[in-house]
């Protein structure tokens, strides 16, 4: 008769096979993390482009104080939430904006956005180009404002 226990302290076979398996699974998603960091943007370009977006639905939203955030840490000192909500009273006419380019030479780009508003009393949707400059301080991107 064959002796089919285990000794203490050893592996069954079949064990053997599930840590395997679950190592090959975390092994798995693992990679798996690692390839969806790959989408990151990697350029000047890609990062301004992400961050003008971001700023520009935000205003879209009315979402002043987190759109305030894109701007120089500088600007958010200087002039605050006040100024810059004042600034763009006119947004609540915006339908849409989406950069259209960013160009970046060292630690500037310029952006360029289009944006469709409506126009007053007439209801007439007109779309114009909007030109923004974004900095880079201290390794992060900021909206420049005077």
């Amino acid at each position: 008769m064959e002796n089919s226990a285990v000794r203490p302290g050893s592996v069954s076979p079949g064990r053997t096979s599930r840590l395997w398996k679950r190592a090959a699974l975390m092994a798995t998603c693992a990679l798996l993390a690692a390839c969806a960091g790959m989408g990151t943007p990697k350029t000047s370009e890609q990062v301004v482009a992400q961050r003008a977006q971001a700023h520009m639905d935000l205003l879209l939203a009315g979402n002043f104080e987190k759109a305030l955030n894109y701007t120089t840490p500088a600007y958010r000192t200087g002039r605050g939430l006040k100024t810059y909500t004042r600034s763009h009273v006119g947004v609540t006419s915006w339908n849409k904006a989406e950069v259209s380019s960013v160009v970046c030479e060292g630690d500037r780009c310029e952006v360029a956005i289009e944006v469709t508003y409506q126009t007053f009393g007439s209801g007439f949707e007109n779309t114009r180009s909007r030109e923004e400059r974004w900095i880079r301080v201290d390794g992060s991107w900021y909206l420049y404002l005077k």
